[in-house]
């Protein structure tokens, strides 16, 4: 009798163990950080969508519906979907699509001054009304590179540098050519103590405005942080040309000479390399 209740025990235990091991490729595969990872992105996701509800209405709030059916189709094919700063390409795509929004430009003289509006509230640290003026505008108007750039700097004042390099970034793929929001990308990365990274975005905003006091200072400063002395020399020669009555040239000599003298001293102990810097 015994036996029997063994037996049944045995053949329940085998079962079992056949079942666990079917599993374990299954379980293999399964990548707990994974898990993680996509919790976190659905909250990011539920923040930021929460967040453009709160800013723009009735307007905006549609807009994130959109937004969350678009997370959705990609998130089935196992694509990256970009949530940070109101999924702002999402965004511009459905303003662009759809004329029934109830969206108008608004004009010049409009957009003026509610910039200022945002950037006096800004100079009072209050970011989060600053925000919402800039994210208005956004809204009126998709294509408005001065924007995309004040919120962008406005992160960067309120230390948000994730967003503000979104943003940025975003307003440059709007604006190739545009120097100025190559110079807040350059501030950013200065900000964030990446000088490397700072200077070919300097390097492209003075050849696109070699005139421009402010840009060529910035400019030579950050070449001569680097020690790169081709940058320095032509920042320098760019200058002189513009503004010779500078007081900062006489520093920026000093300090290029120094950065040259410790250039030689390094190349005369070791074999000598081609430079770019030189």
């Amino acid at each position: 009798m015994h036996w029997i209740i063994w037996l049944f025990i045995l053949g329940a235990l085998g079962v079992i163990f056949v079942i666990f091991f079917r599993k374990i490729p299954q379980l293999r595969v399964i990548d707990v950080n994974s898990i993680a990872k996509e919790r976190e992105r659905k909250v990011k996701e539920k923040i930021i969508l929460s967040k453009i509800q709160r800013s723009g209405g009735a307007k905006l709030g549609a807009v994130a519906k959109t937004s969350i059916s678009a997370v959705k189709v990609v998130s089935k094919h196992g694509r990256r979907a970009v949530q940070r700063l109101y999924n702002l390409e999402q965004y511009y795509q459905k303003l662009r699509r759809s004329a029934s929004e109830g969206v108008h430009a608004y004009d010049t003289d409009r957009i003026r001054n509610r910039i200022d509006e945002a950037q006096e509230l800004i100079r009072q640290e209050e970011y989060i009304p600053a925000e919402k003026i800039f994210i208005d505008i956004i809204s009126h108007n998709p294509k408005n590179v001065v924007a995309y750039e004040g919120l962008g700097n406005m992160y960067i004042k309120s230390g948000q540098f994730d967003q503000a390099r979104e943003t940025l970034s975003f307003a440059l793929r709007l604006s190739p050519h545009d120097s100025s929001v190559r110079v807040s990308l350059a501030e950013l990365e200065i900000l964030q103590g990446n000088p490397k990274v700072a200077l070919p975005y300097l390097r492209e905003a003075v050849e696109k405005r070699s005139k421009n006091p402010k840009y060529l200072d910035f400019y030579i400063d950050t070449a001569l942080t680097v020690g790169s002395l081709k940058d320095a020399r032509t920042g320098l020669a760019s200058l002189k040309e513009v503004n010779p009555e500078n007081k900062k040239i006489e520093e920026f000599e000093e300090r290029f000479r120094e950065k040259k003298d410790e250039y030689i001293r390094k190349t005369s102990t070791s074999t000598p390399e081609p430079s770019q810097d030189e």
